[in-house]
């Protein structure tokens, strides 16, 4: 907590490039997280130079094993920003927040953040683990004029729960266990708040088997389900670094077809989910800190 307090009085921009420098070391020191890391990146640049989707970046390190070395220790860069980023956000104003971040589709970012109209269900933010998905929480919470409710996993070690809840709660989001979820979020949701979850990896449940950068992957329906049984719009929301303490932010709307049955109106919002999570990614697959686990249902087994 002393750390934490120091922190948040220097200048973050230098503190961001330490962390991205202190990453940058720990792909040094943990071979076994660098191979799966490596791994999930090579899957993800393969696939997306062969759909036409890769970036001169990108498809250098589909063919060139140090250009996708490279890559590799970017990620385990950018993963030290991100919680650097959750430990020296909660101190950002909404003004300045504003001024830092730059939507990518100013219309949809100003669609998620209006308040509802009166008896209408407030919005699903459906975020990531890719950039700062904290920064993404402090963001809806400050600027936008809603309240937000979100679920958190249970951290088991002590000293982890204690710092997480302080900064977490600092974001001015409603945290609750993820246990039990869905009935405080579809009340949020009928008063005509906002719903925040991060949808992009399975942490409770089996999930539901979609197919991501080509291959088979369990997702939670909960989000798209929550969407469906409400009528709540959902949005898909990913902040993307593009420097030290300034962000480029992705909101793409979910939309079922209008005369969709529950079950297809809910697999429909799943599809337009991971292809726009095949997107985002594509842009910076470094900042995709999921890489950090087993993905893909494939290589589980």
């Amino acid at each position: 907590m002393l750390g934490l307090w120091t922190a948040r009085r220097l200048p973050d921009k230098p503190l961001y490039r330490a962390a991205f420098a202190i990453g940058a070391g720990l792909y040094l020191l943990l071979p076994e997280r660098r191979r799966l890391v490596r791994a999930n990146l090579r899957h993800v640049v393969d696939w997306l130079v062969a759909n036409g989707q890769a970036t001169p970046r990108v498809a250098r390190a589909a063919h060139d094993p140090r250009s996708l070395d490279r890559l590799v220790r970017d990620t385990f860069a950018h993963w030290v920003v991100t919680y650097a980023e959750a430990a020296l956000g909660p101190r950002y104003s909404a003004a300045e927040l504003d001024r830092r971040f730059v939507p990518a589709y100013p219309e949809h970012s100003a669609a998620a953040l209006a308040v509802p109209e009166q008896g209408k269900p407030g919005p699903i933010h459906l975020a990531m683990h890719f950039g700062s998905v904290d920064l993404s929480a402090i963001y809806g919470a400050k600027v936008g004029p809603l309240p937000l409710t979100g679920p958190m996993e249970f951290v088991e070690s002590p000293l982890g729960w204690a710092y997480f809840d302080r900064v977490r709660n600092e974001m001015g989001v409603n945290i609750v266990p993820i246990e039990g979820a869905a009935e405080v979020l579809t009340k949020a949701l009928g008063r005509g708040e906002a719903v925040g979850i991060v949808g992009d990896r399975n942490i409770v449940g089996r999930g539901t088997r979609m197919e991501l950068f080509g291959a088979p992957v369990r997702l939670p329906i909960g989000p798209a389900m929550l969407a469906v049984q409400t009528g709540a719009p959902i949005y898909l929301e990913a902040i993307e670094r593009t420097g030290p303490g300034e962000w480029l932010g992705h909101t793409i709307p979910l939309r079922a077809e209008p005369e969709a049955k529950r079950r297809e109106a809910t697999r429909q919002i799943m599809e337009q989910e991971v292809r726009a999570m095949e997107r985002v990614i594509a842009r910076a697959p470094e900042q995709w800190t999921t890489l950090f686990f087993s993905i893909w249902e494939d290589d589980k087994a």
